[in-house]
């Protein structure tokens, strides 16, 4: 009854709309309006640092992502798989290796240090069997590792060739490990006996220091039980990061307060320049304390590396050449032994999405920018992480926390943010860039957003800005300074933002605030100004000479131009390094300014400690009081810092309205945080370890300007390889590249490397598949190539990056390769067989014909006796009648 009364209320409806002569219109649900700023309309933070509570808060929906690695035991690790409410995503700029301390062979007080031998240290490498440690103790979410390259990252796919063939020379092998520790155990003095080692009469003694938070316990126990299995005695020293610094990273390795460490290191961002790596983990290049002080390498591996760690070479070629040369003499150094690259799982519900890093996580600008829930435009995001608001917060040297720093970037734009697949520098506030460098500079680029333009030279105009004179209160100029030249010279076009861009007090973006704020960096490294802070000269040292003037060239648009003398192998990077962007006002940091030049707080915890005040907190603690005094005496007097010079940007009444909007900002959300990214902080409570952050309605950009990042298009790759290879014939081995199922496109694709591996890891052949179509790649292995082959199994491992994102794909295939007498034998067989086939199928054929025949021949009888049978009853019709007339004549008549 009711399905008939709304048929003939439809029909009704129609008939009317057709009787107007009205258009029919149907209607859907429009699409929800893309917002300015972010998704989301507010993110709260939650700290939680227990690994089971979060998984359990996440399944619930009481928090939505959480922003560090979750430390799971095995049935954690199932939980998570198994739960349909979480996905993950995984990041590979976590990785641990084994410190051994080099000094020796003796220390200070006469024990023996067997690693201060490179001989002994190389030879744990053969002892550490990484498959185990990626199985047992990672449960899978690792790779085995050799070297400080991150194996997801290019550099690694670049030097395949090498890093391979040296990883199959060094693979576990415990007996070779056991070989050359004895030998070289027994040339330093040492006595083997009942099963121990003795060093001048008394028994060596390893100290294995072992951090307690992470895997590195298990790890650390299982290299102590491999050295015990060689005869060392171990003393398991446990601690925290705390208690370990002190040893091993603060401590003199010459005292023997330890032997090995279980080191753990993190890269933030997509690294796609390693070649400092060999420096900073093997020379007394890296850092100054102690403990690299103390590295001794070849001179011909310091040369390499301190070659690599200036970037003083010419061409990419000579940067591969020395990439190659420091990998070999690194691991034959071996004052850290690589264990792994970590696959770490950052999670969250199924119902948002964001991105993340490929090598730090969630720790991205990026995450607040696509952060969104799958069904629905606003809402709020529950945040979680291990802690919230760790450090204080200023604009000049506060918190360098991750904790603090995943809350502090959706607060702030930026000149550029880092694509978090490929590491590449984005533009968010810079519209475009041109870049001119002076010929013999080696550097390549590929973002659209830029144009290079090599010069023959590169002069800087005198009236560039390269200075301050502190006790002037002057500009110097670079003519002033005798700046005449200068390698690059980078013209950054940041379209029309001077009185459009707005601080989330309100205030607009002017001149004054890329200018006011110039001074500072040259108070704080001269000893008479009261901003002066030691902790900020080794920095301004390194880069003083690397600056060479900057000049504003227009307002409207903003055009900048710097000129300097850093470069790099990829043009973007120098540009990143020159082009800035004022994502906090003027005003909040001169506050800051005035309150150190009072003596009341200090921008940076060393100069706090040293002058005993504290270390300035623009978010909480006693500081806010001090700042809010601060301001309402700028308030009352108009202060403009570094007034001499500022005040041509500036003016009284200016800096007083920008003042009062401050004030109204801090009465309203009782903190001093002005940015001008997505979000702004609205709350926030410094001790009790929580904050909010609501949406800018106010910002530039449409909510999906990055959503295409949000899953990485990381290439899925297939390899078809040939049945067998024969050597000597050429063989082709196709490769094929898809994403989603669909093939990849080939101008998006780097290079597909491969290798050819025997069965004991040696590098038989390589080279650079070559694209056919979008999707396919050919190898082609030639005929010379295939010569060198035997009879035997052997391995293809394809390495593809594509310039959407930097991780190559490893994948790898086996094929058979056969001689040609057994290649022969093969097809005489298939030949054979084909015949032998082809034979049953004939007689099949024929047994068919025949049967078919003899049915048919069956038929044909059939017919013949039918049509004889039809035949005779033919003839006894036409001889019925004269038989009746006969047989009447004879017979009586009846009765």
């Amino acid at each position: 009854m009711r399905k008939q009364t709304v048929v003939n209320v439809m029909s009704l409806l129609l008939t009317v709309i057709m009787a107007a002569n009205l258009p029919l219109v149907i209607l859907a649900s429009a699409a929800p309006e893309v917002p300015n700023g972010p998704w989301l309309d507010e993110v709260v933070w939650i700290k939680e640092g227990e690994a089971a509570k979060v998984v359990d808060m996440l399944s619930k929906g009481d928090i939505h992502a959480y922003f560090i690695d979750v430390r799971a035991d095995p049935k954690l690790v199932e939980r998570i798989k198994a739960d349909p409410n979480i996905g993950y995503k995984y990041a590979y700029g976590l990785y641990f290796e084994i410190t051994s301390n080099p000094v020796g062979p003796e220390f200070r007080d006469g024990t023996f240090n067997p690693f201060s031998n490179p001989r002994i240290r190389e030879a744990l490498n053969w002892l550490i069997d990484r498959n185990y440690i990626v199985d047992e103790i990672h449960l899978g979410f690792a790779r085995p590792k050799w070297f400080p390259l991150i194996s997801a990252f290019p550099d690694y796919a670049k030097l395949a060739d090498v890093v391979k063939m040296l990883e199959a020379k060094y693979s576990y092998n415990f007996e070779l490990a056991k070989t050359v520790i004895f030998e070289e155990m027994v040339k330093m003095g040492c006595e083997y006996k009942d099963g121990k080692w003795f060093y001048k009469g008394k028994e060596v003694v390893i100290k294995s220091l072992i951090r307690v938070e992470d895997q590195r316990r298990q790890i650390g126990d299982y290299v102590s039980d491999q050295l015990e299995k060689l005869g060392f005695k171990t003393e398991r020293m446990y601690k925290t990061s705390r208690e370990a610094a002190p040893i091993w990273l603060r401590g003199n390795p010459a005292d023997g307060q330890w032997h090995i460490y279980t080191g753990g290191w993190i890269t933030t961002a997509v690294d796609r320049d390693a070649a400092d790596v060999w420096a900073f983990f093997y020379t007394p290049l890296g850092r100054p304390e102690p403990l690299w002080q103390a590295y001794k390498p070849d001179p011909l591996f310091y040369e390499v590396a301190r070659r690599l760690w200036d970037r003083a070479f010419k061409t990419i070629e000579e940067r591969q050449e020395l990439m190659a040369k420091a990998a070999e003499m690194a691991i034959k150094d071996s004052v850290r032994v690589w264990v792994v690259d970590q696959i770490v799982p950052y999670l969250y519900r199924k119902d948002v999405t964001l991105a993340a890093d490929l090598s730090g996580g969630f720790a991205t600008a990026l995450w607040s920018r696509t952060a969104r829930f799958v069904d629905r435009v606003g809402g709020s995001f529950r945040a979680g992480n291990r802690e919230v608001l760790v450090d204080p917060w200023n604009p000049v040297a506060g918190s360098n926390w991750v904790y603090d720093a995943v809350i502090q970037t959706p607060l702030v734009s930026y000149a550029f943010l880092t694509n978090p697949y490929t590491g590449l520098p984005m533009p968010e506030r810079v519209v475009n860039v041109t870049l001119f460098v002076e010929k013999g500079v080696d550097t390549i680029y590929s973002s659209d957003w830029l144009t290079v333009k090599f010069v023959d030279k590169v002069e800087v105009p005198p009236d560039a800005w390269w200075g301050y004179d502190v006790a002037a209160e002057k500009l110097v100029t670079a003519g002033e300074a005798g700046v005449k030249a200068a390698k690059v010279r980078v013209v950054a076009n940041y379209g029309d933002v001077i009185g459009k861009i707005r601080y989330h007090d309100g205030t607009m973006m002017t001149l004054a605030d890329w200018i006011v704020t110039w001074p500072l960096t040259f108070h704080r490294v001269d000893p008479k100004s009261p901003l002066y802070d030691a902790a900020a000269v080794p920095g301004f040292q390194s880069w003083r000479p690397l600056f060479a003037g900057r000049r504003i060239l227009s307002t409207s648009p903003l055009v900048v131009e710097w000129y300097g003398n850093y470069t790099h192998p990829e043009a973007e990077f120098i540009v990143t390094y020159f082009a800035g962007w004022p994502n906090m006002p003027w005003h909040t940091t001169a506050i800051g300014i005035r309150a150190e030049e009072k003596g009341l707080l200090a921008f940076s915890t060393s100069k706090a400690d040293k002058m005993k005040v504290e270390w300035m907190n623009y978010i909480g603690g006693p500081s806010l009081k001090i700042l809010e005094e601060t301001l309402k005496e700028m308030i009352d007097t108009g202060y403009i810092p570094f007034s001499k010079f500022a005040s041509a940007y500036v003016s009284v009444d200016e800096a007083k309205a920008r003042y009062q909007a401050l004030m109204n900002w801090y009465k309203e959300r009782k903190h001093f945080w002005v940015g001008d990214g997505p979000f702004y902080l609205d709350s926030v409570d410094y001790m009790a370890h929580t904050a909010v952050l609501k949406a800018n309605r106010n910002h530039p950009d449409k909510a999906d300007r990055w959503a295409w990042l949000a899953d990485p298009p990381i290439p899925e790759v297939k390899i078809e390889v040939p049945e067998n290879v024969i050597p000597g014939i050429a063989a082709d081995i196709n490769v094929r590249v898809s994403f989603k199922g669909q093939p990849y496109p080939a101008k998006r694709i780097e290079f597909v490397k491969y290798l050819v591996l025997d069965a004991s890891g040696n590098v038989m052949d390589k080279g650079e598949a070559k694209a056919v179509s979008d999707g396919l790649f050919k190898i082609s292995l030639s005929s010379e190539a295939t010569g060198k082959f035997t009879p035997g199994t052997y391995k293809i491992l394809t390495f593809t990056l594509s310039k959407d994102v930097a991780m190559p794909a490893t994948v790898e295939a086996s094929f058979l390769a056969i001689s040609q007498i057994a290649y022969m034998s093969t097809l005489l067989g298939r030949t054979e067989a084909r015949i032998s086939s082809l034979e049953q199928s004939l007689n099949a054929r024929l047994s068919e014909v025949e049967n078919r025949l003899n049915a048919l021949s069956n038929t044909v009888n059939i017919v013949m006796a039918l049509a004889a049978v039809a035949l005779l009853l033919s003839i006894v019709v036409l001889a019925l009648p004269f038989i009746k007339k006969q047989k009447s004549q004879t017979l009586p008549p009846a009765k």
